[in-house]
């Protein structure tokens, strides 16, 4: 049996795009605002227009944003191409998994290393895919715990972005309830 995908409803605060173009204009995006009582079957919504690709407002002249009407069996959700295809980077705080040679290496990134030295981009505009990723080292068993180094401190490396990926951390225990055993999603294949 096949499961059923959940519809989104219309309602305030969500972004939709018409599904038939007004007047041959253009399909127009927007956020619905107000959804008002005129008919219960099919209600008229009260949309605030924004730009399709970053959901921005669309300002007309000087007298404030662009407003528009359109039946809610006109409108679909609507979620901009970029936002559903965008990847996740690396980011301070992510536990990652570093491919090294055969093995594998755990760590928590801690910081941003350019290769030259130089002054690293990726802590103000997000990671920039040429940084060195500089991470504390931990151990995969559940907890987490930081691998400590000869010297009593904890051991950090660091590893190229090609060479790593995100890793998903379990908060939760086989009851569904918030552990601080946290552990790692490691799939099979990456286990062996």
């Amino acid at each position: 049996m096949q499961k059923k995908k959940k519809k989104k409803t219309i309602e305030i605060g969500v972004h939709v795009k018409e599904i038939v173009s007004s007047k041959g204009n253009k399909k127009r995006c927007g956020e619905v605002l107000m959804i008002l009582q005129d008919d219960p079957g099919d209600p008229t919504c009260e949309l605030l227009e924004v730009n399709p690709d970053d959901l921005t407002p669309l300002e007309k002249g000087s007298d404030g944003v662009q407003m528009f009407k359109a039946k809610r069996s006109k409108l679909k959700p609507y979620t901009p191409r970029k936002q559903l295809f965008s990847k996740k980077t690396f980011e301070k705080g992510d536990v990652i998994q570093s491919k090294r040679g055969g093995s594998f290496r755990y760590g928590r990134i801690v910081c941003f290393v350019h290769p030259d030295g130089l002054y690293s981009t990726s802590h103000e505009d997000g990671y920039n895919g040429k940084d060195l990723i500089e991470c504390v080292e931990i151990e995969k068993k559940p907890g987490l715990l930081q691998v400590i180094g000869p010297d009593g401190n904890p051991k950090r490396f660091q590893a190229k972005g090609k060479d790593c990926k995100i890793m998903k951390v379990i908060t939760t225990d086989s009851k569904g309830e918030e552990t601080t055993m946290h552990r790692l999603d490691i799939p099979e294949e990456d286990s062996l």
